[in-house]
């Protein structure tokens, strides 16, 4: 144990070295059978659905958000045929585009106020504003529209990125995430510049009724300092797509999607996250990427988990989600749910009483899971973006323990990996970063049919494949090498 111990603090920054040695003391000394995730699908047929939220107005009705630019309402276990809010007119079409998230103002039920934040067809992130009728509570006035700001682009050559979520604190204000832009190897600098929104999570005001529609609240952190934008709340963020405040401890929980070797997960309270900095792109997860000009470690925020680009027990693009605070799955209560993108690897995280944190891997979570939601009672949903919405349950006998990812992250010094990637392809071209010898590339569609192959001969180093024109959706490469192969699933879009 000395030497494991030894190795950790040699290998990764002291100021989680210990937290890691505590995690696994813990779980050696203690083994505890975990809730095992079900996924009931309650609709199906939608259209890209991304996000699914609640207007804490009595109504235990759902708003599932479609990227096209629809919001869609589940009511009394159905469907309603009529959009809530349709702004397909007003949206960009694409994979990093159109609508992404929806918060209703803490005063609804009165105000009948939301907030849109979506991709315009110039790709500016614009949050806008709108009522819903005072006729008929399932319609929004489409002719209420009012934009509170248009934030043009980021540019990297590859594709505009400008993504992000929002909520109300429980101190009635927004907050709202905003990507960097960064894209593969396309990493902007704009996460630390504070001069410009991108990268950051900001907070405002926005019970105001005439231009520009929202105030700065007096208590942001950086009021005062000329060099800082006063809607700052937090700095050093990459791409927190889905975040979320815990119900019960009003503690946020961040999941950040990372460019090139990690993901992450931060768990802070509000207090802790006002003025923080989370530290991309000077680390990406709890691992250096780039320090030039960067301030000393002890400035950032690290997160309670990262996990490594892999299919086996990690991931490539991480998909925050909520703290259960229902009441139907006792098992549940006060675990994080988490989970990837691209393979079928998801998470439930717990704090420990320790200041870390207890992460359980669970191997069979929906394929393309993009957002999850929580009802007005706590339980929560789950967002496929082939076109299904989960009721997310526990079956009725507990899973085997699961190993400690944080365990994980000590290994010996071997061999690097192969990778694939992007695993979200929109220019048609995947990368193959090849460690060991190949022979071939397969490509498979989710019904197991071969689209292309290609052959390797055995090359080493970085190969750059270019794909066939493939329909939108999930797809499979597969590696065949003399006695090992190699999967990777990737998403193609339109």
């Amino acid at each position: 144990m000395k030497m494991l111990f030894t190795r950790i603090a040699t290998a990764f920054p002291a100021h989680y070295a210990a937290l890691l040695f505590c995690s696994m003391l813990c779980l050696i000394n203690s083994v505890e059978a975990q809730p095992e995730l079900t996924f009931t699908p309650i609709v199906q047929g939608l259209s890209r659905p991304v996000e699914v939220e609640n207007a804490n107005d009595g109504s235990g009705r759902l708003f599932i958000v479609e990227q096209d630019g629809r919001i869609r309402i589940y009511k009394d276990g159905a469907l309603l045929s009529t959009p809530f809010l349709d702004i397909t007119n007003l949206c960009s079409d694409g994979k990093y585009k159109g609508l992404i998230s929806v918060a209703f103002s803490p005063n609804y039920k009165k105000n009948r106020t939301f907030f849109v934040y979506y991709l315009d067809y110039n790709n500016a992130a614009t949050l806008a504003k709108y009522k819903t009728s005072k006729n008929n509570p399932d319609l929004a006035v489409k002719a209420s529209g009012k934009v509170l700001f248009a934030l043009p682009p980021v540019d990297t050559g590859d594709t505009k990125i400008s993504m992000g979520n929002m909520h109300f604190g429980s101190d009635k204000k927004l907050y709202m995430t905003i990507s960097d832009g960064s894209y593969i190897d396309k990493v902007t600098n704009l996460s630390q510049a504070t001069d410009v929104l991108y990268g950051k999570m900001i907070r405002l005001d926005v019970n105001r009724n005439d231009s520009p529609y929202y105030r700065i609240p007096p208590d942001n952190p950086f009021i005062g300092n000329p060099d800082v934008r006063p809607e700052i709340f937090a700095i050093g963020l990459r791409n927190m797509w889905r975040w979320s405040f815990d119900k019960a401890t009003n503690d946020m929980w961040m999941a950040d999607d990372g460019n090139s070797n990690r993901d992450e997960v931060d768990h802070v309270t509000f207090t802790d996250c006002r003025g923080a900095n989370f530290g991309w792109k000077c680390y990406e997860g709890n691992e250096i990427y780039d320090t030039t000009g960067c301030s000393p470690i002890g400035n950032y925020k690290f997160p309670v988990y990262d996990y490594a680009h892999d299919s086996i027990d990690g991931g490539f693009a991480i998909i925050g989600g909520y703290v259960y605070r229902g009441t139907q799955y006792p098992s549940l209560q006060g675990y994080y749910i988490c989970s990837d993108f691209i393979t079928s690897n998801g998470w439930k995280i717990k704090p420990n009483g320790a200041g870390g944190v207890d992460t359980y891997l669970q191997h069979d979570f929906p394929d393309s899971i993009c957002g999850y939601g929580q009802g007005e009672d706590g339980e929560l949903y789950a967002a496929d973006l082939n076109g299904t919405v989960f009721k997310i349950g526990v079956a009725p006998a507990l899973s085997k323990p699961a190993t400690s990812s944080t365990v994980s992250a000590v290994v010996a010094d071997n061999k690097a990996a192969s990778k694939i990637y992007p695993t979200v392809v929109d220019n048609s071209m995947v990368v193959l970063e090849l460690n060991d010898v190949y022979n071939s590339m397969r490509v498979f569609d989710m019904r197991g049919r071969e689209v292309m192959r290609q052959k390797l001969n055995g090359e080493k180093g970085r190969v750059t494949v270019t794909l066939p024109k493939l329909q939108a959706g999930m797809y499979i490469i597969h590696l065949d090498g003399a006695g090992h192969n190699m999967e990777q699933k990737i998403y193609v879009s339109q």
